[in-house]
């Protein structure tokens, strides 16, 4: 079924429509335009509450968000950011070429689908258990240890094998002997899906019919024990091989293959629900940097202390009510660090004073914010963005904040709004997270807290339909609190 533009039906209502069709059990759709990016994928989930499966052909998206932003965080993601991410949290089946999608088809076609990702590998050698392991984690599957019993169960058949996981049955050629192995592994419950890789010629010289029957009686144990299996074979012509074809079970020439076929065929897992969009409104607030953070605020973001002046008599005073150290800053420039209008740590009014008016002469400011010195022992500098992206809508980046955020490039991007089990999700997944528990002695920080801002930024961009971008940078986290310095709100013209 070809859509064109998507000017009159779209791909999201044509999913609809597959999925409410009983004749319908897979629905591939092939995409290189995103009209309304959250309706498609909510369209998705409803199609897959309804036992069909889709997968989505879609050719990597390069192009950034925004052309012209003003945040940290629009300049920091792209459409394929976006994409990849939605992919991830839902668990969708997504290709980017014919061949990886008649893999994905075939591996939803098979006699069982892998209730997850861990994988048992068997072999009829170590060359072989080695690729087949590697080519299985290169596809973000898991090849976990066997338990004690079950290694001890496995060695009772193959005493003088490796059986650990991979199983590498030294010199085992015919398909009989692999027979018991699989058995053992199937009843154990220690798996998802068995990826077996070698010859497995006929050298003993059974029947075809023999070796087909054996080739029946493992395809039953793996399908009545409801795990996966994939197969690669040297020899995929054997009449064993064959007749596991017939059947539906994957058999392939390399064992990359066969690995991608389990983790595409596998049964989804996603790791969250589309929350759906409240009702939206319009902000109508001012944008300018106090605005942004009192809005900010008002959505729940916790800020360190600020009060605007206008000259250095109101700056001091300021000080004065707040407590030295201060931050001064100028007021009127985008990125205020880049300009060198944030002057960290005065300690005095003097200081105060003659900072003030040396930016007064470099930067002409509209005006002043003297701000709390915020010192957190073991400090963690976080970025907390939203940017409405013109064809998901809105979403909401977590990462590592402060000054050189882009040149970390370690951010987390989902749709908006989330809610708190998300956002720790989020946290987590940024490689920095190590951080976070207290790392070589440095303290452990409040995520709980972290989570909340997370979520605040994530309503507020969603709630509001002119908002283009909200960021939050840096978010200063330590052991005892979590404040946010600085702010930003941008609204479409």
């Amino acid at each position: 079924m070809s859509v064109g533009n998507q000017a009159d039906l779209t791909v999201a209502e044509f999913i609809e429509s597959f999925a409410v069709d009983p004749n319908t059990r897979v629905i591939t759709a092939y995409i290189e335009e995103y009209q309304d990016g959250r309706r498609l994928f909510e369209t998705i989930e409803y199609a897959r509450s309804r036992g069909k499966e889709v997968i989505l052909l879609a050719p990597r998206a390069g192009e950034a968000v925004g052309r012209s932003v003003a945040s940290h965080t629009g300049s920091m993601i792209s459409n394929e950011d976006v994409l990849a991410s939605i992919c991830a949290e839902l668990d969708v089946v997504r290709v980017r070429g014919i061949g990886d999608l008649l893999l994905a088809l075939r591996g939803i076609d098979a006699p069982t689908r892998a209730g997850g990702r861990r994988v048992a590998v068997v072999a009829d050698g170590g060359g072989a258990a080695t690729l087949a392991t590697d080519a299985a984690i290169a596809e973000g599957l898991e090849v976990p240890a066997f338990s004690a019993e079950l290694v001890r169960r496995l060695k009772e058949i193959a005493p003088n094998s490796s059986v650990g996981n991979p199983v590498d049955l030294v010199g085992a050629l015919d398909l009989g002997v692999f027979r018991p192995i699989i058995q053992a592994i199937a009843s154990s419950g220690e798996g998802d899906a068995i990826l077996m890789n070698g010859a497995f010629n006929n050298v003993a010289g059974a029947s075809i019919e023999g070796e087909c029957a054996v080739a029946a009686n493992i395809r039953n144990i793996c399908s009545q024990s409801g795990i996966a299996l994939s197969v690669a074979s040297t020899l995929t012509g054997e009449p064993a091989m064959t007749a596991l074809a017939r059947d539906r079970v994957p058999v392939f020439d390399f064992p990359v293959e066969a690995a991608r076929c389990l983790e595409l065929g596998r049964k989804r897992l996603p790791k969250r629900k589309l929350i759906a969009n409240r009702t939206t409104r319009l902000f109508v607030g001012e944008v300018d940097y106090l605005a942004s953070r009192t809005a900010l605020a008002g959505a729940g973001v916790i800020f360190s202390k600020a009060v605007y002046a206008r000259d250095a008599d109101e700056a001091a005073r300021a000080a004065h009510s707040i407590g030295y150290p201060v931050v001064l800053k100028a007021l009127g420039s985008l990125h205020k660090s880049d300009s060198g209008a944030v002057v960290l740590n005065i300690r005095d009014e003097v200081t105060l004073r003659s900072k003030l008016e040396s930016l007064s002469n470099e930067l002409r400011p509209t005006g002043f914010s003297v701000e709390e010195m915020v010192v957190e022992k073991d400090a963690i500098e976080l970025l907390i963005g939203g940017v409405r992206d013109p064809a998901f809508g809105p979403t909401v980046v977590v990462a590592a904040g402060g000054t050189r955020t882009e040149i970390w490039r370690d951010r987390v991007v989902a749709l908006a709004p989330v809610d708190e089990d998300n956002a720790l999700r989020m946290l987590n997944s940024l490689r920095i997270a190590p951080l976070f528990g207290g790392f070589r002695g440095s303290s452990r920080i409040d995520l709980d807290v972290v989570a909340k801002a997370v979520t605040a930024v994530s309503r507020f961009i969603a709630d509001h339909d002119n908002v283009s971008e909200a960021e939050v940078n840096p978010l200063i986290v330590g052991p005892t609190r979590c404040l946010a310095v600085d702010a930003r709100i941008v609204t479409a013209l």
